[in-house]
């Protein structure tokens, strides 16, 4: 008997921010068509992976329908017609989550028909609303155009995952279209209708005057040339509304823009994607870019766009896996005279979607779906079986996947699939460990906000030029995405610095066991970790801290310790790993920043988002930021963690205050202003007191043209200025460094005689 799962609703083990909208998401698996009669009803399921506790409110997934062919008889469609390319199934997933392992499955059943999803992955079930029923949570919002159903099989079909898309959501249209949808179940994505076009046409044979694309659709026949009705041009509609289809007959799906719809920059973004067909329909793939651009073998590897699979000749895929997260295999030679599009010409480009791609038919074996391993009877087809799996698991002797063995391989829902390759928070590089590289491509891009993982990120290489592998920009790894780049994403590659399994400690990848201990990374509970911040300062001139003349400097010298939660067990320490400060003055024109640098173990992250505040610095710096990659740092005793020299400038006194980053971003992050190592909830302590991080000041003397300091400037103060300037008397050579530069020059003297002479 099938065991019943418990429905999980919203786990977040790793950290809990809040308002999170992106980080790195990907679609992972896609079971489209289970095998056998009355199946889809229960087993069709979208599962999508990435960095585990990640929030995916406004994200939303879109099946995209590119029909069963592009032409149809002349005169044969009516316009417009519903029934044609439309935006099959959609499910907005605000509220969702992806579970501590990184996964979410989205399913038209219940967990009873899913025993293989595991406790902590997170489950939508009964995306339809009529479970047994009504026995399920509900249906999931897709629009309100039409209710939502099964996943269309035969189509070519198109699955995004998109995110900020235009037009009505969950948070403004609760229930049903309030008039200006763009993304929703049946908006019509293609519509434009074409009358004639000239075509290849069935000529003989049982279909004569239907329209084909290869001898093999005429049966008995050939193809040539006629006329025929075109239903849409093979390209998602943007920009202006165009009056076709969707609600009313006014939607369209505005690609990229919700205020400027014909500006490509704006907020829409197609996060991941890929494409399949059967010769016939339309593909529906964002990227521009192609693959595999003259092929030495033009049938096996055909020309066609990254996310698009290569057509298996004979059938629609029931189901999709994803293997490998990053662009595999070494490319294809061109061929004989061509250029390849590596550098110096070399090989094409490897093929992203294939090479990342299971694809097949299914079939039931006992109670498991699994990817059907029978030969491919169909005379056309470019693989010898009804399931095609990327070259690099299958090359030969020892291949990873075994053809020979039938029901081999289970289409598991909410499991790290077999021979997928691990995905591993952080490696912003996508090469396959989180290291020096990754840790400095993050800081390189540390407090921006507008780096994404999106296929259609502005700056993304689009065209026919650009690797597919540098596609994909995830350095916002955590799920604080409208933070920007921050100290959660760095953590993560901290933590997993190293790292070849992408996997957390204690929790279940697969149906066997939990990562076992040294074959992953160590988040332990945050509970019961604290930290104090403290400061201390020193003052070179001797001057006390109440009692400062003019032009003295303090270094103040800012530590940070673990007081309670230390852990020094190898592998587990969480000791302090960043900083995120700022450091306020209480009254302008006391004092003024001139320095900050990073001490001991520490390195600053990104020295240019360090703001000073007031006039020159003299109310403080913001944002003072470092990281290490130790992860022992504070745990036996205080560390010093940074350094910021101040200057006094004039007479009064002013407080010192070290404090968490105030920048929103930075705030709702890194609310503690530490990040600690091998520790859950991002890296951030339980608490840190800053009690011991204030210091006061006064200055008593301030640099001014009054060089002997009688309350006038005169000639008295000349006398004195030109003694010093001629080194001839150096007793007053301090008060007449009037801009504190450690020297007395003509900026000086131009300085004297702007009081002397107002």
């Amino acid at each position: 008997m099938l065991k019943r799962l418990r429905f999980i609703c919203a786990l977040s083990l790793l950290f809990v921010p809040a308002a999170d909208v992106r980080a790195v998401v990907y679609i992972s698996e896609v079971f489209v068509n289970p095998a056998g009669t009355g199946t889809d009803e229960f087993y069709e399921f979208i599962e999508l992976a990435g960095t585990p506790g990640k929030k995916l409110d406004g994200y939303a997934i879109a099946f995209v329908s590119g029909w069963t062919t592009k032409y149809h008889p002349l005169n044969s469609i009516n316009n417009p017609d519903p029934g044609y390319q439309e935006i099959d199934e959609f499910f907005a997933l605000d509220g969702l989550s992806l579970g501590s392992n990184g996964l979410l499955v989205l399913t038209i059943g219940l967990d009873i028909d899913h025993p293989t999803v595991l406790p902590d992955t997170n489950f939508r079930p009964d995306w339809t609303g009529d479970y047994l029923g009504g026995s399920g949570p509900g249906p999931m919002w897709n629009g309100g155009l039409d209710v939502p159903g099964k996943l269309e099989n035969d189509s070519a079909n198109t699955i995004l995952l998109v995110r900020n898309r235009p037009g009505d959501t969950p948070a403004n249209c609760p229930e049903q279209n309030c008039g200006n949808l763009r993304w929703g179940k049946d908006v019509c994505h293609d519509c434009e209708l074409f009358r004639p076009v000239q075509a290849t046409i069935c000529i003989g044979g049982f279909n004569p005057g239907d329209p084909c694309n290869g001898p093999d659709e005429c049966i008995q026949g050939s193809c040539g040339n006629g006329s025929v009705d075109q239903w849409g041009d093979g390209n998602l509609d943007k920009g202006q509304l165009n009056g076709v289809g969707g609600a009313g007959g006014t939607a369209t799906l505005d690609l990229k823009g919700a205020s400027t719809p014909g500006d490509v920059l704006d907020d829409l973004e197609i996060v991941d994607e890929v494409s399949y067909e059967s010769a016939r329909g339309w593909e529906y793939d964002v990227d521009a870019r192609h693959v595999d651009i003259d092929a030495d073998q033009p049938i096996t590897f055909p020309y066609r766009h990254v996310h698009a699979l290569d057509d298996p000749q004979g059938f629609n895929p029931d189901a999709v896996t994803r293997v490998d997260y990053r662009t595999k295999g070494p490319g294809w030679d061109p061929a004989p005279g061509a250029s390849g599009e590596y550098a110096g010409g070399t090989k094409n480009w490897q093929d992203t979607a294939t090479e990342q791609w299971i694809r097949g038919e299914s079939q039931l074996a006992g109670f498991d779906f699994v990817f059907d391993n029978a030969p491919n009877v169909n005379p056309d087809s470019i693989q010898p079986y009804n399931t095609n799996v990327p070259l690099w698991l299958n090359d030969g002797v020892g291949a990873d996947y075994d053809f020979l063995t039938l029901g081999s391989y289970v289409i598991k829902a909410g499991q790290i699939n077999d021979l997928a390759v691990p995905f591993i928070p952080g490696d912003a590089d996508r090469d396959g460990v989180c290291d020096a590289a990754d840790i400095d491509r993050i800081a390189a891009v540390f407090g921006d906000d507008d780096w994404v993982f999106s296929n259609s990120f502005a700056e993304s290489p689009e065209g026919d030029g650009g690797d597919p592998a540098t596609q994909t920009r995830p350095w916002d790894v955590d799920a604080t995405g409208d933070n920007g780049i921050e100290a959660s994403d760095l953590q993560w590659t901290l933590n997993f610095q190293g790292d070849t399994t992408g996997r957390v400690v204690g929790v279940t990848y697969d149906s066997f066991t939990p990562t076992p201990i040294g074959s992953g990374v160590v988040l332990n509970s945050n509970a019961g970790v604290s930290c104090v911040v403290s400061l201390s300062a020193l003052v070179p001139s001797g001057s006390p801290l109440n009692a400062l003349e003019a032009c003295d400097t303090v270094e103040i010298t800012v530590r940070a310790e673990m007081t309670g939660g230390g852990n020094l067990t190898p592998g587990q320490e969480n000791g302090i790993m960043q900083y995120v400060h700022d450091v306020l003055i209480s009254s302008g024109g006391v004092l003024k920043v001139t320095q900050v640098q990073a001490l001991g173990a520490f390195s600053s992250t990104r020295v240019d988002i360090q703001a000073p505040q007031g006039a020159g610095g003299d109310l403080g710096m913001q944002t003072i930021n470092g990281f290490t990659t130790s992860f022992t740092q504070g745990l036996s005793g205080a560390v010093d963690l940074y350094r910021v020299t101040l200057q006094a400038t004039s007479i009064g006194s002013a407080n010192i205050t070290v404090a968490p980053a105030a920048q929103a971003k930075f705030a709702e992050s890194t609310p503690q202003g530490l990040k600690i190592g091998h520790t859950a909830d991002g890296g951030n302590p339980a608490s840190v007191s800053y009690s011991a991080a204030t210091l006061s000041v006064t200055v008593v003397t301030e640099s001014t043209p009054d060089v002997n300091n009688d309350l006038s400037t005169n000639a008295a103060d000349v006398a004195e200025m030109v003694e010093v300037l001629l080194g001839q008397d150096l007793t007053f050579q301090s008060r007449c460094d009037f801009n504190c530069d450690g020297t007395v020059n003509g900026l000086d003297v131009q300085k004297f005689v702007d009081a002397l002479l107002p």
